[in-house]
C-alpha cells in the first residue's frame, strides 16, 4: 500500500492541508477522516489507486462517509428482502432475489488503463 502527500483546500475555511493516506491499489478503496488544521472541519476521504501503475491516484472527498452510507443503505434493503422471504415462508417454495456483491466505480488513469475501485455489501440473506 503506498503513501502519497497532497494537498486540498478546506471546503469551510480554504485553508490549504497537507496530507498523506495509505493509497491501496483498486480494487480496494480506504477512506480516512481528515480535519482542517485552521478550522478543524472534518470531512472523509476514499482514495484507491491505479492497479497497473504508480501515478494513478483517485480520491473522493465528501461530508458524508460515503462507504458507511452504502453499507447501511444496502443492509437496509436485505433486510427489507429477508423480511419478503420471510413473510412468503410456506407459501412458496423459492424466492430468490439476486443481490450485488458490491458497489463499484469504473475509473480511467492517465497511464490508459481503465480500472474498477469498489466497496464490498453484505448480501447473506441468512
Amino acid at each position: 500500500m503506498a503513501t502519497k502527500t497532497f494537498r486540498y483546500f478546506c471546503y469551510v475555511c480554504g485553508y490549504e492541508n497537507e496530507i498523506s493516506p495509505n493509497i491501496p491499489k483498486a480494487p480496494a478503496m480506504e477512506k480516512h477522516q481528515i480535519e482542517c488544521k485552521q478550522c478543524k472541519d472534518q470531512t472523509h476521504i476514499l482514495v484507491t489507486s491505479c492497479p497497473h501503475c504508480d501515478k494513478g491516484v483517485k480520491y473522493f472527498l465528501s461530508d458524508l462517509d460515503f462507504p458507511e452510507e452504502v453499507q447501511h443503505l444496502s443492509k437496509a434493503y436485505v433486510l427489507l428482502i429477508k423480511g419478503i422471504k420471510d413473510s412468503l415462508a410456506g407459501y412458496i417454495e423459492e424466492f430468490d432475489v439476486p443481490l450485488p456483491e458490491r458497489w463499484s466505480v469504473q475509473l480511467d488513469c492517465s497511464c490508459g488503463e481503465k480500472y474498477t475501485a469498489e466497496i464490498p455489501l453484505p448480501h447473506s440473506l441468512e
